[in-house]
């Protein structure tokens, strides 16, 4: 059980007075990123502003030791998309759909309802006021916002009895369940999701128990094997899609062969080549490179991407190799880049 003053002195190391006013909505910056159908508001708070502080406090003291679902695989500690993905493998039928607009769609009436179940105080009155201060150090506008280092801690906790709920649900047909962020992913040896869309039907009704709604051009069926954001779920393994494998080797060709030219031909004729290169997973029109240091950080990311898929256990596979052979070409192609030009000053 906790007062106000001593939840704030155990998280914060204050009182409830100074974390207040610490809390400055002005200190969020904006922008925003394309997506299908229009662009996303990214808002951001910089590291030496006191609200960043007040963050991430709460998330290291208090939000990441809470208990979550074992459906939860992001945002968790020993957990990670290839979790989600690997629980699948060898499924016959699945199912996978998207939540509208995750973080925003999150308001603080919800935040608050779902951590009254796990903060509790000595009486109402104190509840209320340490879920209010709560919900206004995590949320903007009254909504979580896309860029807060607490949004995807929060997101988990507001929607555990969600988990719960389509877990309990799930088990009723053996069904399996997992979820990272606003992606669901369900699997079957015997359920087609396709053929039986009341399963669907019910997800949708128990999401919009939470004010969440299905992202309806994102619903993906499978049958024997599914392709998520570049990987494939079938009866046996998870592996690159040939999409994903022909961006991969694009982008390490085109660095191999250009990137020794930007002195000569300048960062702006490089940056227009790397745009029209035919990449199948970046809508040229709304994601062209637009500085060096976005390419870079094109290329770390690809580097990131592989590096979640490694099995430090089976190492010998032939898709296991491969994955060995494209980190270190990007790795080297990543210090070319670096030995080019200072990266770090040119965006």
């Amino acid at each position: 059980m906790f007062t106000t003053e001593s939840f704030c002195n155990l998280v914060w190391g204050t009182s409830y007075l100074k974390v207040l006013r610490k809390i400055s909505k002005e200190d969020y910056n904006e922008f925003e990123i394309p997506k299908k159908g229009g662009t996303r508001t990214i808002n951001y708070l910089d590291r030496q502003s006191s609200l960043w502080k007040l963050q991430r406090e709460l998330l290291n003291k208090y939000l990441v030791k809470q208990d979550l679902p074992i459906c939860v695989k992001g945002f968790k500690k020993g957990e990670n998309y290839k979790s989600f993905l690997s629980e699948h493998i060898g499924a016959e039928f699945f199912l996978r759909i998207d939540i509208a607009n995750f973080f925003p769609s999150i308001k603080i009436s919800s935040v608050k309802r779902e951590l009254s179940l796990i903060i509790r105080c000595d009486n109402d009155a104190e509840e209320e006021k340490l879920l209010d201060l709560i919900g206004e150090i995590v949320t903007l506008d009254g909504r979580l916002p896309q860029g807060a280092s607490t949004s995807p801690v929060i997101s988990n906790l507001v929607m555990a009895r969600i988990d719960q709920r389509i877990t309990k649900y799930c088990q009723v047909f053996n069904v399996q369940y997992t979820r990272y962020a606003d992606d669901l992913l369900f699997s079957s040896n015997t359920f087609d999701f396709e053929n039986k869309k009341w399963f669907l039907k019910k997800i949708k009704y128990i999401l919009k128990s939470q004010e969440l709604s299905l992202n309806y051009s994102k619903i993906r069926y499978g049958h024997k094997e599914i392709i998520l954001n570049g990987y494939v779920i079938s009866n046996n393994e998870i592996r690159l899609s040939r999409n994903r494998l022909f961006d991969i080797r694009q982008i390490v060709k085109f660095t191999k062969e250009n990137v020794p030219l930007i002195r000569s031909i300048g960062l702006d004729e490089f940056l227009s080549k790397a745009n029209k290169l035919p990449l199948r997973h970046r809508n040229l029109k709304e994601y062209p490179f637009k500085s060096i240091f976005q390419f870079s950080q094109y290329l770390c990311g690809y580097r990131a991407y592989l590096i979640s898929m490694v099995d430090t256990n089976c190492l010998q596979t032939s898709f296991q190799k491969e994955l060995q052979r494209l980190i270190r070409k990007i790795e080297a192609q990543i210090l070319l880049l670096e030995q080019a030009l200072p990266i770090r000053n040119s965006n």
